[in-house]
């Protein structure tokens, strides 16, 4: 992770591909989003719960244990991340389409697509999470102060 001024958003990858992941997190960190790399989905809870990450990109064909398989028992559940869930692999983005809606994933981005497009979809999902939880917040904020106001009445 990087240090200095607050980060544009945090992104964990999940995926056993370290050369396409070392170019995008070189990528993502010029654009000052902090990026985390882990190859395993065994320990994933764990490193969930410190990074807190805005996206997940998922590699849907890790070894031992797949992002399809997990995803399909569970994993968004097991993971409690309010992050967005999204599947990360070389397929066709017609194949892609149809897993995540299966699977109820958030969306999907195929390592296929530009790089500087993977970038840009990525910064688009922590916008969106971001806004959402800024959302959730005001919201939140807004049930406390009727709850108040009734309160007081």
């Amino acid at each position: 992770m990087s240090a200095g001024p607050t980060p544009r958003g945090r992104v964990l990858f999940v995926d056993d591909e370290p050369d396409l992941l070392a170019g995008m997190k070189a990528l993502l960190e010029l654009e000052g989003i902090d990026v985390i790399l882990h190859d395993s989905m065994i320990t994933l809870p764990l490193i969930l719960r410190e990074a807190d990450p805005d996206v997940v990109l998922l590699d849907i064909s890790l070894p031992a244990l797949s992002g399809t398989a997990a995803m399909r028992n569970g994993l968004r559940k097991m993971l409690r991340t309010d992050g967005a869930l999204l599947l990360f692999s070389g397929r066709s983005l017609n194949e892609l389409s149809p897993i995540a809606h299966e699977l109820g994933a958030d969306g999907f981005i195929s390592k296929s697509e530009n790089a500087m497009e993977i970038v840009r979809r990525i910064q688009t999902w922590i916008d969106r999470r971001r806004l959402k939880r800024a959302n959730d917040r005001r919201e939140g904020a807004n049930g406390t102060n009727h709850t108040a106001l009734a309160t007081a009445r």
